[in-house]
């Protein structure tokens, strides 16, 4: 078996091999016959034979790496019939990075954190849960991902953007000691322009201001807006920077978390991003449909905890000392909520042995009795997830799911729906959201628990970005997101089967080559 550690070697001796060849083939192109005087036939046929060994030991990687099957011929097959892009595709979206040596170190660091940051806090008991479902759910949690259960919370649900953000940037407003920060795409337009100014204010008054954002995703922030926050004293860092785009298999591996914290006594997570077509001000989207939590009680308690630990990883600044635990940890537990609301914080990434966020959307659909809805943007599913689906349809569970009318990425979109006709076959009802654009990340099974967070309902969400889902096993809480669910079906359009059988050729073929590609996103 190769190691990763080896595969490194094998990687860059592939890579000469390419640039060689592909130098070789220009020049050749270029100068003609000349070429020989610079490479021989013997040199060309040396390094054709060393990008045909490189290649085949990535195969031997790929098998001994036991990913699924789909997984690992997809990759063989692009190798072998494209063996110069597909090496490129391979080092960019092909390996396993949950083996690699950057996030293991980060998985060992945020283990140890979290057993040394947990023993502090008083977790209640899952005796409080009502039913089996939810006890069930709680032990995988506990288990996959540390994630503790907190009983005393106060949570509100908003279900309108425009709301949301003015709830977020009053929270900001209060802030007296620190506001710490996560956002995956964040834009220099009015909306983002609120945030950084409101930031700048805070950090001038005093405020300890830290920021984490996805260095690819922001790509196109001017590098004007970045210092202004830094200027004023905002920390203001990004997620695994890609100091060359296109060129670095980092690029894969996103931080798709979405949550703002302020004075250990508030918290915000949901799907929303900074930017006005997050607002509904983008004339192709129109209204923009996405959900947001209010945490006010002991589930800050892990979300101070995530963060604290990714604010390590992208800084090595160490907040997680005993100093800071009291100054960012202690204060939740001082601020005494006597709501009675359970919750469980669920991270998940590649720097997890499990597919956390996964583990909890296969275990809840497929225990499932009556009940399955689900708001996501992208449906991209593995073969469990599907069958799941399939079974609990087929089992007389009412299955409804609610996606786009119209696509914000093409490959996702078409791929989606390329799984549309063998769901709706068994019975469950997919729906399009025609009100604008659906990107609330919502699962409520049987009435009894809610799922909201920054995970799509895709591969990539439970594969390669780090995610952030709330479980909530609040009645009150589950019947408001019912609520919320029902309207935006009022606001949607069910697919018909029979119609939806006579789409056209070109339509099934862009479906059948993004579904193709699933398996590589």
């Amino acid at each position: 078996m190769v190691s990763h550690k080896s595969l490194d070697t094998v990687l860059m001796f592939l890579a000469f091999a390419v640039v060689m060849l592909v130098v070789a083939s220009a020049t050749q192109l270029i100068f003609g016959g000349d070429i020989l005087l610079t490479f021989s036939s013997m040199t060309i046929k040396i390094i054709s034979a060393i990008h045909a060994l490189t290649v085949l030991l990535i195969i031997i990687v790929l098998v001994f790496e036991n990913s699924s099957p789909v997984h690992t011929l997809a990759w063989i097959m692009v190798l072998i019939f494209l063996p110069v892009a597909g090496f490129i595709l391979y080092l960019f979206f092909g390996r396993n990075w949950r083996k690699i040596k950057l996030f293991t170190q980060k998985e060992l660091f945020d283990n140890e954190a979290l057993d040394n940051i947990y023993q502090h806090f008083p977790e209640a008991s899952e005796a409080l849960l009502e039913s089996g479902l939810e006890r069930k759910l709680y032990r995988l949690l506990k288990k996959n991902s540390k994630a503790i259960l907190s009983i005393h919370n106060d949570i509100e649900i908003i279900s309108d953007t425009n709301m949301a953000f003015d709830a977020i940037l009053d929270g900001i407003r209060s802030a007296q000691k620190h506001i710490h920060l996560v956002f995956f795409s964040v834009a220099a337009d009015s909306t983002g322009d609120r945030l950084k100014d409101l930031l700048i204010e805070k950090a001038k008054a005093g405020v300890e201001v830290r920021f984490i954002y996805d260095d690819v995703a922001c790509w196109k922030l001017p590098r004007s807006f970045k210092k202004a926050l830094t200027d004023a004293g905002v920390a203001f860092v990004p997620f695994m920077p890609v100091w060359i785009p296109f060129l670095n298999s980092r690029m894969n591996y996103r931080n798709h978390r979405k949550f703002v914290i302020v004075d250990s006594k508030v918290a915000y997570l949901g799907g929303l991003n900074i930017g006005d077509k997050y607002l509904g001000k983008d004339p192709y989207f129109g209204y923009w449909r996405d959900s947001l939590a209010i945490f006010r009680g002991e589930n800050i308690f892990s979300l101070q905890a995530i963060f604290l630990e990714d604010w390590y990883f992208v800084s090595k600044e160490n907040l997680l000392t005993k100093e800071h635990m009291d100054k960012y940890l202690a204060p939740v537990l001082n601020h005494k909520v006597s709501n009675i609301s359970p919750v469980q914080m669920i991270a998940s990434g590649p720097d997890t042995n499990h597919a956390n966020i996964l583990q909890l959307y296969f275990s809840a659909i497929a225990s499932a009795k009556y009940s399955i809805r689900i708001n996501t943007p992208y449906l991209i599913l593995n073969e469990s997830l599907l069958m799941a689906l399939k079974t609990a349809a087929i089992s007389g569970v009412k299955v409804q799911i609610i996606v786009p009318h119209n696509a914000d990425h093409f490959v996702v979109f078409w791929g989606s729906r390329s799984y549309f006709q063998e769901l709706l076959e068994v019975g469950v009802e997919i729906f399009e959201y025609t009100r604008g654009f659906m990107h609330a990340k919502i699962l409520i099974v049987d009435d009894e628990v809610l799922g909201l967070g920054t995970a799509n309902m895709d591969l990539r969400s439970f594969n390669h970005n780090f995610e952030l889902t709330s479980l909530i096993y609040e009645d009150s809480l589950i019947d408001k997101a019912s609520d919320a669910f029902s309207e935006d079906l009022a606001y949607s359009r069910r697919i018909d089967l029979y119609e939806f059988s006579r789409r056209s050729i070109v339509e099934r073929s862009k479906e059948s080559i993004c579904r193709l590609l699933s398996p590589l996103l």
